[in-house]
């Protein structure tokens, strides 16, 4: 990442020249706005342990509350781990659960403060994250996987609206498609079936993942996200009271992230665009499909080979379609050419008939007047 953001801190320092799309020339000052991961990887750019938080500094045991705890500092964070490189051992170090990364790549860019760059990651902390490995575990310990299969089952058909006809507990494993089809029933599948604190928790829940998707905001929406949010916080306690939670606390990593969805949307847009769930697509081809067209082992440089080789069809097909549309243009030009020709031919001919009709008036009037 260093050697790939290289290019930023010049840039960044001196400024480039860059054409915008209203066509004019300005000087810009290029920095790094928003950094799309899963939690393991938001926690590795920001040099912190997987157990706290990569935007704040709450400590663990601090997760489970709605309280926003001050964001981690660019520089500070900076000057901890080049003093912590040098052996000097500074209290901070510790304190913000650092790992001894001592030269981050974001280290020198300027204008950036990577903390404030890393964006929500709505696939793995809503739809599988909050909803799937929690919210939807706790229901069905209350209602019990055999009932909720059955209120699955039982539901009506109706067009865009997924008919899980064998219930949910059969499904081994979800992707984020069918995460969203269950959403969009779940409530209905759970109204009445338990306490009612507990359907207000999953509405709250159900209410901040949709209010998050929006791909437009304003103020009235944010307040009515958070709402969600402080509603969510004050019912989920009705999961610990009845065992369903299994612990006497809720302090889960991607329950806390959702404190810092407001405020990411305010700094770098909806959420809509920042998405892991795209990138997420591209395991498909680029390292699942390469796996097993090998024989499982040793399978490194076989993946590398295959994924070169379909690199090459690749462009080999984009080219002979080069070669087709080239063929067509060189057609079309010369069918230009033809009709250019042809009407040249008839502007020539007309032009030879009027001279002709030219001369024959002239010779009429001269054997007049003679």
């Amino acid at each position: 990442m260093a050697q790939l953001l290289q290019p930023l801190i010049e840039a960044g320092q001196c400024g480039v020249l860059m054409t915008c799309v209203d066509g004019k020339i300005r000087h810009v000052y290029p920095i790094v706005a928003a950094y799309i991961a899963d939690h393991p990887e938001q926690c590795l750019i920001a040099c912190c342990k997987e157990n706290r938080c990569p935007r704040c500094l709450v400590h663990p045991n601090q997760w489970g509350n709605r309280l926003v705890y001050p964001l981690r500092s660019h520089i500070e964070t900076r000057d901890i781990l080049e003093r912590q490189g040098q052996g000097k051992n500074p209290d901070g170090y510790e304190d913000q659960g650092l790992r001894p990364v001592y030269s981050p790549f974001w280290a020198h860019l300027p204008h950036t403060d990577i903390f404030a760059c890393l964006s929500p990651d709505i696939l793995h902390q809503l739809h599988k994250g909050v909803f799937k490995d929690h919210l939807v575990s706790w229901c069905t310990a209350l209602i019990g996987e055999k009932e909720l299969d059955n209120h699955f089952k039982a539901m009506s058909a109706y067009p865009d609206l997924r008919h899980f006809s064998k219930g949910i507990s059969l499904v081994s494993q979800w992707t984020g498609k069918e995460q969203k089809e269950m959403q969009k029933v779940f409530l209905g599948i759970v109204a009445g079936a338990f306490d009612p604190r507990a359907v207000t928790a999953v509405r709250a829940m159900l209410d901040f993942i949709y209010y998050a998707q929006y791909q437009t905001h304003t103020e009235t929406t944010l307040q009515l996200m958070q709402t969600a949010h402080d509603m969510f916080h004050e019912a989920k306690v009705i999961f610990i009271e009845t065992g369903t939670r299994g612990q006497d606390h809720f302090n889960i990593p991607k329950l806390h992230s959702l404190v810092h969805y407001t405020q990411s949307i305010r700094s770098l847009g909806c959420l809509d665009g920042l998405n892991t769930e795209s990138s997420e697509r591209l395991h498909i081809d680029f390292a699942k499909k390469a796996y097993r067209a090998s024989n499982r082992r040793d399978y490194y440089p076989q993946m590398t080979l295959w994924l070169q080789r379909q690199e090459s069809v690749v462009r080999k097909d984009d080219y002979l379609e080069w070669l087709g549309h080239r063929g067509d243009t060189d057609k079309d030009d010369d069918d230009e050419e033809t009709l250019i020709d042809e009407a040249d031919n008839e502007i020539e001919d007309s032009e030879n008939v009027r001279v002709e009709l030219t001369d024959r008036e002239n010779t009429r009037s001269f054997h007049a007047l003679s």
